[in-house]
């Protein structure tokens, strides 16, 4: 029989943040773990100084790590500063060892204690948690998310050969882990909720001429995404919607704001929270992955591939990765802008048989991706 455990879940991003990896894998693991997830304390989502339940076996709680992602320009400038600085780092570092003791006591008597780390930056405290095990799972390149002070780069490196076990989402990242240190990182990408895609009604709620085709976008809109490609794709599509969902960063907002304002058939709408995107993405006649190629979008695992094969609807993505090859009719893959106007405008006017795209979402559903990350993480032979 397996033997109980009590998860600390260091992760990168807020419990009530867009609900993605992190979220997905902590509720599908077994009933009788106990799951501690350590969000960011961040600005604009509400702080939780001690242990807050969020569903009946995880709570989550604020942690103070360096906040070298904030949105707001000042705070990345100051996260940086700190980052490079010896007498800042150990005075942090320290603090949080101080912070990550006073939640030492999470657990229960007899049970197994893994940590799981998604945020490197939790290395220097992961000791104050007195893990059985540590398993990093490498969700992105977290060097290229944004810049990382040198001074810091060793805590990734010593993270990798550290932890017991290694998990990856892609092929490239299976390259950085080993240049890094890894043994043998395991690649587990990313997937979709197929059930709850098939059966979301498609919305009726999106702006722009009721009946015209819906091209759309869910997810971040970061300095990856290609703005003005978008722009382009709705100037000469002016029969069609272009429905852009998800928050934006301060570096893409004002550029996108500009986009929507001077094109009259592009249309941002900000976050949405996840109960609603299966209806968002059932209403588009094709989904975008307008990316430009950069180190970080070459090791991207995109969730949105998933969700969109999930509700059948055909793709058009940009060459940010060589694996793009490997996504068969789920995606069409452009090289150029007349390219990706082209295909968008072809499929737009005549759909595929969603069939294939389906059951290429089927082959990457959560339940399936949380089995065989539960067993490598848990399991004592992974």
């Amino acid at each position: 029989m397996r033997p109980a455990w009590d998860v600390v879940w260091l992760s990168d991003i807020p419990w009530g943040s867009l609900w993605q990896r992190p979220q997905q894998l902590a509720t599908r693991f077994p009933p009788d773990a106990r799951i501690l997830f350590v969000e960011p304390w961040t600005l604009g989502h509400a702080a939780a100084f001690r242990p807050t339940p969020v569903t009946e076996r995880i709570s989550r709680v604020s942690f103070p790590f360096l906040p070298l992602h904030a949105r707001s320009p000042r705070l990345r400038r100051l996260a940086y500063r700190i980052g490079s600085s010896a007498l800042a780092t150990r005075c942090l570092f320290g603090a949080q060892r101080a912070w990550a003791h006073t939640l030492g006591g999470f657990g229960r008597p007899g049970a197994r204690r893994l940590a799981l780390v998604q945020n490197f930056l939790a290395r220097p405290s992961l000791g104050a948690f007195r893990p059985e095990r540590v398993v990093y799972d490498m969700i992105d390149a977290p060097l290229h998310f944004a810049p990382v002070p040198p001074r810091l780069v060793p805590q990734w490196e010593r993270l990798l050969r550290e932890a017991d076990r290694v998990c990856v989402t892609s092929g490239p990242l299976v390259q950085l882990a080993r240049s890094g240190g890894a043994r043998k990182p395991r690649p587990i990408g990313n997937g979709v909720e197929v059930a709850r895609f098939q059966a979301a009604p498609p919305a009726d709620f999106l702006p722009g001429e009721a009946g015209a085709p819906v091209l759309g976008y869910v997810g971040s809109l970061h300095s990856w995404f290609d703005v003005p490609l978008v722009a382009t794709l709705a100037r000469s599509l002016p029969e069609a919607r272009v429905v852009l969902v998800g928050p934006a960063h301060p570096s893409t907002r004002g550029e996108l704001e500009r986009a929507s304002e001077s094109t009259p058939n592009l249309f941002w709408l900000g976050p949405k929270p996840y109960s609603e995107i299966p209806s968002i993405v059932r209403a588009f006649r094709v989904g975008l992955i307008p990316f430009r190629r950069t180190p970080l979008t070459e090791a991207v695992n995109p969730v949105k591939l998933y969700e969109y094969a999930a509700a059948g609807v055909p793709c058009v993505t940009t060459r940010f990765t060589d694996e793009v090859g490997a996504w068969g009719e789920a995606a069409r893959v452009a090289d150029s802008e007349e390219g990706f106007v082209a295909a968008v405008r072809s499929l737009a006017s005549s759909p595929p048989d969603p069939a294939p795209l389906v059951a290429f979402a089927r082959a990457h559903d959560w339940d399936e991706i949380a089995r065989e990350f539960v067993a490598f993480c848990l399991e004592d032979a992974a």
